[in-house]
């Protein structure tokens, strides 16, 4: 045995596995980025909003159903109304909407809900209605809209 050369394979395979260990925490898990909070999905939007009129009384009706939506659990359902004068109606003008009232869910036996909202309209006025549903502080689209004249 020469002096100076070592001949140990024992001391040869712990410095290999040392220098994959070395290369590793160097090239770690791929790219670092900043943390970011789990992806949360919004409910899926009321596609059936649909309106039945008497007289100056108005109501709106939906249904929901989890089981076809099958998004996060819904909390409730925001009501908003635009209104516009018929005799100074704009073509092209935006509506404006407010919120006009938040409808609990109240989840029927089979997972499914046929939600109404009524309302009073005042006459010479057009009404135009759309309802959101939200859930976890996340807002679905907007439904479609219906419109209502009072008369």
């Amino acid at each position: 045995m020469r002096p100076g050369k070592i001949t140990d394979s024992g001391f040869l395979i712990k410095r290999v596995i040392m220098a994959m260990l070395v290369g590793l925490c160097i090239l770690g898990c791929g790219r670092k980025e900043m943390p970011s909070a789990p992806r949360q999905v919004p409910p899926k939007p009321v596609t059936d909003l649909r309106i039945r009129q008497t007289g100056n009384q108005v109501e709106l009706i939906w249904s929901y159903s989890k089981a076809l939506y099958g998004s996060e659990p819904v909390t409730g359902f925001g009501v908003f109304r635009a209104s516009e004068s018929v005799s100074g109606s704009c073509s092209n003008c935006p509506f404006l909407f407010s919120r006009v009232a938040d409808i609990p869910f109240l989840e029927g036996q089979d997972g499914e809900s046929v939600m109404t909202y009524r309302d009073t309209l005042e006459s010479g006025y057009r009404y135009r209605y759309k309802v959101i549903c939200y859930s976890k502080g996340l807002n679905s689209k907007d439904s479609n809209v219906v419109v209502a004249e009072g008369e």
